[in-house]
C-alpha cells in the first residue's frame, strides 16, 4: 500500500477522524465551552470552575466540599479556593453541619439570584444555537443524543470495572 492510499497517510486518517459522529460532537462541546468560558467571565465575572459550583450547587445544594468535589470531578484544593473566593464575594454560604464537622455549602440570596441569570443566559443561548432548526430534527437530536449518552455511560461503567 502506498501512503496515499490509507493508513500511512495521515491525511486520510484524520478526515476519518474528523467523520465521526463522537469527533463531531467532542468538537461542537470545545466550541460551546470555549465560548461559554469567555462569556462567563464577561457577563457573570465567574471563572468555568465557579460558574461548574454554581450550577452545581443550584441543582443539588446543600453539599459538602467533598459531595461537591465528587459532583464535578474535580480538584478537593482547587474547589475549596474557588469556595473560599465565592464566599467572600457573597456568592455562597458555608455553614457547619448540625452533629458532625462537615461544612455544608449552598448559593446564598445573591448567589442564587445570580443563578437564576446564568439560567436564563443557557436558555437564550441554547436558543441561539438551536434556532431556525426544525423541530422534528430537533426532537430527534434529543432522542439519539440520550440513547448516546446512555451508551457512554455503559462505557464508563465497562472501563471502571476494567481498571478495577
Amino acid at each position: 500500500m502506498n501512503k496515499q492510499e490509507g493508513v500511512c497517510n495521515p491525511a486520510k486518517r484524520n478526515a476519518e477522524l474528523r467523520g465521526l459522529v463522537s469527533m463531531r460532537m467532542i468538537r461542537l462541546f470545545v466550541l460551546l465551552r470555549r465560548t461559554g468560558v469567555l462569556a462567563q467571565k464577561r457577563l457573570f465575572e465567574l471563572s468555568e470552575i465557579e460558574w461548574r459550583i454554581m450550577v452545581q450547587l443550584g441543582d443539588t445544594a446543600p453539599l459538602s466540599l467533598n459531595g461537591l468535589a465528587d459532583a464535578l470531578v474535580q480538584d478537593r484544593g482547587q474547589l475549596s479556593r474557588a469556595v473560599k473566593g465565592m464566599v467572600s464575594r457573597g456568592l455562597l454560604r458555608r455553614e457547619r453541619k448540625p452533629g458532625g464537622p462537615e461544612i455544608e455549602i449552598e448559593l446564598s440570596d445573591e448567589g442564587a439570584t445570580l443563578h437564576a441569570q446564568m439560567v436564563r443566559w443557557a436558555a437564550q443561548r441554547d436558543t441561539a444555537l438551536t434556532g431556525g432548526i426544525d423541530q422534528g430534527d430537533l426532537d430527534t437530536v434529543l432522542r439519539v443524543t440520550e440513547t448516546m449518552i446512555g451508551r457512554a455511560q455503559a462505557m464508563l461503567e465497562k472501563e471502571q470495572q476494567a481498571g478495577a
